[in-house]
């Protein structure tokens, strides 16, 4: 059944038999639990914060209220009365899996959190629940959610998804940057996904309505990047047969994004330099300068301090365009996306009218391998098992040869193994890698702790005075 109060200005009805209409609220928690004196205290607490609050005492009811929609994130007890509410999990991410669903589990009960975070769980909770910590989850994953609905509108169903804690928090800091207008240098691997992050500011900026013009640095040889960003003036040089815009012109009240930077000609870091400052540019072979207004967004794989150091390029050039710095982790170091981000290209590639999916001994060696291509790496690998497999479930056969041939430095993790593993790594992480704290978290011993990190290759796993 679904709990009614006529408190407030929230209608909750058994069961909704209609979309559940809320008044003057910008967000609404559906909280899933049997224990109705708990929902209560839940909502009260919420609604003093202004939430909406809707209640679900079955999983049957908590279905109804999602479909019903204007649900903007999910608490879950996992033990719903006589169901389970781990079974639950995928039916209400199957609805929206936009919409967050963070799970409620009982002290200890770690291997529940982890096949939580596996079926797609945001995060979980222990009880005792901790109202403040309660309340940072719900805030994180309100506005991750919010991240990724804007993304996927703009992005025509791509998506910045994450279960990283360290790419949620990037996400976050680059929610706050894309309102500004200060200069974004975006530092990372090749194949992280810098130029999708560049689409993300500029969308996400108050010049979206604007140009969002893109040029690669490495693509051009100087006198071509010359004209490519300042243009050039009709007979200025030999097959200069008309006048021509750059994008720095075309960029003129949007955003410019300069890819590959650290490979920018010493000449043009000069002339780039000064259009930043003057906010002006002159085309090649002409008398006057043009005005222009632009925000500017960079990426680069290489070291700049190491260049500024050898001399190779500015510094000041540099200051200008790392006001604010997002540096995006390669994939080897977000092994909790692994897997799902794998699933998704999964659906968003495989041909027409086939279900595919992956083997867990194939999702075992996508998890254990180090894609130094990282994210580019793990599309192109995806997409050649959809075209080489022949059945329904891609098997490690139909992987690329590299990933067959792959000796990791540890045996291949099974989901439920790499689940463990992403989540002791994110409580070290979020105990400053105490141990003793880990374990009492984690609820098991320093050595069962020990062992586990010695088993997933994670660090020092040698236990002090041992």
């Amino acid at each position: 059944m679904m709990a009614t109060r006529g408190k407030g200005p929230y209608t909750f009805r058994t069961p909704p038999a209609e979309p559940v209409q809320f008044l003057n609220m910008s967000e609404t928690i559906l909280i899933v639990d049997d224990r109705v004196p708990l929902c209560e205290s839940l909502q009260a607490s919420l609604e003093e914060r202004g939430y909406g609050v809707l209640i679900a005492t079955t999983g049957k009811a908590a279905l109804a209220a999602q479909e019903a929609g204007g649900v903007d994130a999910v608490l879950l007890d996992v033990r719903l009365g006589d169901e389970d509410g781990l079974k639950l999990l995928p039916r209400l991410r199957a609805i929206d899996p936009l919409v967050p669903v963070i799970v409620i589990t009982g002290y200890g009960k770690v291997e529940s959190a982890v096949l939580a975070i596996k079926e797609g769980a945001f995060d979980y909770l222990q009880k005792p629940i901790h109202m403040e910590k309660m309340l940072k989850v719900l805030g994180n994953a309100l506005r991750l959610s919010a991240l990724e609905r804007e993304n996927r509108q703009l992005r025509g169903g791509v998506t910045l998804t994450t279960r990283s804690p360290r790419m949620r928090a990037m996400l976050d800091r680059l929610a706050r940057l894309a309102a500004s207008d200060m200069p974004i240098l975006i530092r990372g691997e090749s194949g992280t996904g810098k130029e999708l992050i560049a689409d993300f500011i500029h969308a996400a900026s108050p010049r979206a309505k604007g140009a969002l013009e893109k040029v690669n640095c490495a693509a051009f040889p100087e006198s071509l990047l010359d004209s490519e960003l300042f243009g050039h003036e009709k007979g200025s040089f030999t097959g200069a047969t008309a006048a021509f815009r750059g994008v720095f012109e075309r960029a003129d009240g949007g955003t410019l994004f300069l890819d590959e930077l650290g490979d920018m000609p010493p000449a043009i870091q000069a002339k780039i330099l000064r259009a930043i400052q003057n906010k002006e540019i002159r085309r090649i072979g002409g008398s006057g300068n043009v005005k222009v207004d632009i925000r500017f967004v960079a990426a680069t794989n290489q070291d700049l301090d190491a260049m500024v150091l050898a001399g190779s390029f500015r510094s000041d050039l540099l200051f200008r365009l790392n006001a604010a710095t997002m540096a995006v982790p390669p994939l080897r170091e977000r092994p909790e996306d692994l897997v799902p981000l794998a699933r998704e290209l999964l659906a968003e590639l495989a041909p027409p009218g086939r279900a595919l999916r992956f083997a867990p001994e194939a999702e075992a060696v996508l998890q254990d391998y180090a894609w130094p291509g990282n994210v580019r790496e793990l599309k192109s690998a995806v997409q050649y098992a959809c075209t080489v497999s022949t059945a329904a479930a891609i098997g490690v056969a139909d992987l690329p040869e590299q990933l067959q041939q792959w000796t990791p430095a540890a045996p291949a993790l099974g989901p439920r193994e790499a689940s463990e593993r992403a989540l002791i790594l994110r409580i070290l992480r979020e105990t400053g890698n105490n141990k003793t704290d880990a374990a009492r978290i984690l609820e098991m011993s320093r050595v069962t702790l020990y062992h586990k990190l010695d088993k997933y290759g994670i660090g020092n796993a040698a236990p002090p005075g041992t």
